[in-house]
């Protein structure tokens, strides 16, 4: 998988590591992780999670705009079945698609799947808006994980927040008011959306995109 070298450069850089302590992190020797590094290419996925984990970011994060899914075209319930590597996607329109979401209802049929070798989630629904430049875009498609455990958050990553009311892309941090979340559009964002955890009907991880001006 290729990736964003130069970002993950910076990252280290920020939490004051050295490439060597990030290889033992990894477990994986010095040279293994430059290799990686120099030819700008992970071999294994589940290491860039761990890898993201370390940073305290999220593995999209970490991608290469370059790393796009394949849209696998129409398949039938039966074929997506039987390939765990098929992700639906759902178009999300009118009310019983956002309370889909959270009451473990079912879809209509797919409008189609994606082949993403390795990453693991849950479904795909198309992100619309443009505050979470550059790493979405209006049109992009997000493949979303379902967080099933809510008594810990990943902070400082990007979510799909559902309430009853609606679905909100946005980064989650840390509020210092109890049972109180903050939603940024961007890290250092200073347009901040306080949400009450009670509020929230589910939350999904955004886990890969498939940026549409690569489809």
């Amino acid at each position: 998988m290729k990736i964003n070298k130069e970002h993950i450069k910076f990252l280290i850089k920020k939490r004051t590591l050295k490439q060597k302590q990030v290889a033992e992190k990894l477990n994986v020797t010095q040279q293994d992780f430059n290799n990686w590094m120099f030819r700008g290419i992970f071999p294994h996925f589940n290491k860039l999670e761990e890898l993201a984990a370390i940073l305290e970011t999220d593995v999209t994060n970490l991608y290469s705009l370059e790393n796009v899914a394949d849209p696998a075209g129409k398949y039938s319930n039966n074929h997506a079945s039987k390939n765990q590597d098929m992700v639906p996607l759902f178009e999300m329109e009118g009310e019983f698609g956002l309370a889909a979401l959270w009451m473990n209802a079912s879809f209509d049929e797919p409008k189609d799947y994606l082949h993403i070798p390795g990453v693991k989630a849950d479904l795909f629904i198309t992100y619309f808006g443009n505050g979470m430049e550059p790493q979405l875009s209006n049109g992009d498609l997000i493949g979303l994980r379902k967080i099933v455990d809510q008594s810990f958050y990943n902070y400082g990553t990007t979510h799909a927040i559902v309430t009853q009311e609606q679905l909100l892309i946005k980064s989650l941090q840390k509020s210092s008011k109890k049972d109180i979340l903050l939603l940024t559009n961007l890290e250092y964002d200073e347009n901040i959306i306080e949400i009450p955890t009670k509020a929230i009907k589910a939350l999904y991880t955004l886990v890969v995109v498939v940026k549409r001006n690569l489809l």
